[in-house]
C-alpha cells in the first residue's frame, strides 16, 4: 500500500515536473529575442540624474532626463499598476527628450528604489492620493512649479487627480489607457493571473534563469496586450524587465496588494472632470482588456476641448504604433499648455 501511495506520489510530481516544462504559446519570435538578449550585455537604461523626493517620511525615487541646456519645458511620466518607471518605453521617453523637454520618471511608492512601505497596514493602506502626493514631493525636490503631467493607466487615474486637486501645477495633462474609476463594474474582468502565465511564474522561481523569466514577462504583458494587437518590441521589455532585476531591487511581491488596496478605496474621479481646464490629451486602445475603451470615450467627453486619440488593434501595452499616434498630438498638448500659461 505504501509503495502505492509513492508511486502516485513520484508520478504526480514528475507529471507536474513535466507540466512545467512544456512552454504555453508565447509572443512571436520570443526565443529569437531571449536569445539575442542573453548574448549581450544590458544596455544601460538610466543615463539621467537620480535623486530622492522625501513625501510625507517616504522615499521617493526619480531620474530627471534632457538633451538640452534650454528646455522647453519639464514633463512628469506617472507609472502604472505595479511598474517601476524603469517599465516606461524606451522609445517614448526618447521622442520627448529630442523636442526638447525635460523629462522626469519616478518609482510609485510599493515599486522600484521607492520604499516598499514595510509597516503598510491593510486597515490604513495609502491612497491615490498619497500616491498624488508622492508626484507634487517630486516636482517640489526639482524645483518645478508647473509640469505636464503624463499618466499610463494607473498613473492617468493619479494625473487627473494632481489636475484637480493641484490645477496650478499642471501645465497639461495626458491620460494613457487610463480610467477615472477603477471601481466600475463596466470595466472588464481582467484575469491577473492566467494559468500559462502562473506555470511560467512558478517555473521562473523553481529555475531562476533569465530565459525562464523573460518567458514569463513576455507571456504576461502579450495577455495584456490582448489579442489581434499591433506587436511588442520584444527586446526593449525584455531589456527593461532583466534590468530591474539585476541593476535595481527587483520586484517587491507585496506591491501588487498595497496598490490594489490603494485602487479598491479610491473614489471616481468623473464628478471633478468640469475642473480639469488645462489642455488635456486622452489616449486608449480600442482592444483594451483591461481598462474599458468605452468608459474611457465617455470620460474625455466630459472634459473640456480634450484632444482624443482612439488606436484601433491597441491593448494596454504601450507599442511603438502607440508611439507613433500619440506622439505629434502628445507635443501639441505640451505647447498649448505652455502658451496658455504664458497668456
Amino acid at each position: 500500500m505504501n509503495l502505492v501511495i509513492v508511486l502516485i506520489a513520484f508520478g504526480l510530481i514528475g507529471g507536474l515536473i513535466v507540466y512545467l516544462l512544456i512552454d504555453p504559446t508565447l509572443p512571436t519570435d520570443s526565443e529569437k529575442v531571449i536569445g539575442e538578449i542573453n548574448s549581450n550585455e544590458l544596455p544601460e537604461l538610466i543615463t539621467g540624474t537620480t535623486g530622492y523626493a522625501n513625501s510625507n517620511s517616504t522615499n521617493i525615487w526619480f531620474e530627471t532626463k534632457s538633451n538640452s541646456t534650454t528646455v522647453k519645458g519639464t514633463v512628469l511620466l506617472i507609472s502604472g499598476f505595479t511598474s517601476p518607471s524603469i517599465f516606461w518605453h524606451q522609445n517614448f521617453i526618447h521622442s520627448i527628450v529630442e523636442t526638447g523637454y525635460q523629462v522626469i520618471r519616478f518609482d510609485n511608492r510599493s515599486v522600484g528604489l521607492s520604499d516598499w512601505m514595510k509597516n503598510w497596514r491593510s486597515d490604513r493602506p495609502y491612497t491615490m492620493e498619497d500616491m498624488a502626493n508622492d508626484a507634487i514631493a517630486v516636482l517640489d525636490q526639482n524645483n518645478i512649479k508647473k509640469a505636464h503631467i503624463v499618466g499610463y493607466s494607473m498613473g492617468g487615474y493619479i494625473g487627473q487627480r494632481l489636475a484637480i486637486d493641484y490645477p496650478e501645477r499642471v501645465l497639461s495633462l495626458t491620460s494613457l489607457s487610463s480610467t477615472i474609476d477603477f471601481n466600475d463594474n463596466d470595466h472588464p474582468k481582467f484575469n491577473w493571473s492566467p494559468l500559462p502565465v502562473v506555470k511560467l511564474f512558478l517555473r521562473s522561481r523553481i529555475i531562476q534563469t533569465n530565459k525562464n523569466y523573460l518567458k514569463m514577462l513576455f507571456k504576461f504583458y502579450g495577455h495584456m496586450n490582448g489579442n489581434n494587437s499591433y506587436p511588442m518590441e520584444l527586446k526593449l521589455l525584455g531589456e527593461r524587465g532583466l534590468y530591474e532585476i539585476h541593476k535595481r531591487k527587483g520586484f517587491n511581491p507585496s506591491a501588487r496588494k498595497q496598490q490594489n488596496a490603494a485602487i479598491k478605496t479610491s473614489k471616481s474621479n468623473y464628478s471633478e472632470l468640469e475642473k480639469i481646464n488645462m489642455p488635456t490629451l486622452v489616449a486608449h486602445g480600442m482592444k483594451d482588456p483591461v481598462l474599458s475603451f468605452q468608459l474611457a470615450k465617455n470620460y474625455a467627453k466630459q472634459i473640456k476641448d480634450s484632444k482624443q486619440i482612439w488606436l484601433d488593434n491597441t491593448g494596454h501595452v504601450m507599442t511603438n504604433y502607440y508611439i507613433y499616434n500619440v506622439m505629434p498630438d502628445l507635443i501639441k498638448v505640451f505647447e498649448k499648455g505652455t502658451e496658455e500659461t504664458m497668456d
